[in-house]
């Protein structure tokens, strides 16, 4: 069985931990392309339309993002097996450990048999979603899990960026409940840790609530993204909590946590629209 590894980078801190992390792998049978500084929907595309293109060529594609560092050297060669084992697996997602939440997520490192077509033209956040046959995608929180740990040690604008990004995903019309509780939970561990940089994705998402950041905002590629938070990199742990706690204030904080994002949902849709419908 032959692998198209293939790793999405925009100058995330942990690129090269997750390089090294790959040429461990005692498994060796496979090909790692990275995809460059492309905007997030185009990255995805061009990623999955390469390994379609050798469809011939690759059985697998395992996705393992920049901000990605594998936890064993044997991680591959498992995933390998359990693919080859299951020919019933069209899509294999494993848990990774979080830095943002410090918990397994299972959103993780997915695994596509060379089967899985991709429709593109929905406008979504979720630009690696693929449909396919029920039971036929696997969520594998217990066996292979950890598979890694997503943002070991995230820049300040890669943290921001995540909250943003999280955000939006969380007043979409589908999964936002999902998405939703997981910032909760990120707000949760920024109040028991103080660690700055999960304040800075707590702030990133409430700017989204408050109208100040929207899908425009979401490439790395995008410029007002960085100067948006080149306001806010002089604050400090208290500083940003301060912040936070203001935006929620103004922005339904007092509301029960469904009900709230209910209502942003609906008042900040234009947030989540698809930017060509504007044009």
């Amino acid at each position: 069985m032959r692998v198209f590894v293939g790793t999405l980078y925009s100058g995330e801190n942990e690129y090269d931990e997750c390089l090294a992390s790959i040429q461990r792998q005692t498994f060796r049978d496979f090909d790692h392309f990275v995809f460059r500084n492309l905007p997030n929907k185009e990255a995805h595309h061009k990623l999955f339309e390469s390994f379609l293109d050798r469809a011939g060529e690759y059985d697998i594609l395992v996705k393992i993002d920049a901000d990605v560092v594998l936890a064993s050297d044997t991680i591959l060669e498992k995933i390998v097996d359990k693919m080859r084992c299951d020919d019933g697996i069209d899509i294999l997602a494993v848990a990774v450990h979080d830095f943002f939440t410090d918990k397994l997520i299972n959103a993780g490192m997915a695994t596509y048999r060379n089967t899985v077509r991709w429709d593109y033209g929905k406008e979504t956040m979720f630009v690696d979603h693929a449909e396919v046959r029920p039971g036929r995608e696997v969520y594998d929180d217990k066996e292979l899990a950890p598979a890694g740990v997503h943002c070991k040690n995230p820049a300040p604008w890669q943290a921001f960026h995540y909250g943003l990004h999280r955000g939006l995903k969380s007043i979409q019309r589908i999964h936002s409940s999902g998405h939703w509780s997981y910032l909760e939970r990120v707000r949760d561990n920024f109040r028991t840790t103080g660690d700055r940089r999960i304040g800075l994705a707590v702030l990133g998402a409430e700017l989204v609530y408050a109208g100040q950041l929207s899908r425009s905002d979401v490439d790395y590629t995008n410029a007002r993204m960085r100067a948006v938070l080149e306001q806010y990199l002089p604050l400090d742990s208290a500083g940003l909590e301060r912040e936070i706690r203001r935006l929620r204030a103004r922005n339904w904080g007092m509301l029960p946590g469904d009900l709230r994002r209910r209502l942003i949902r609906t008042l900040r849709s234009e947030n989540v629209a698809s930017e060509s419908s504007k044009r």
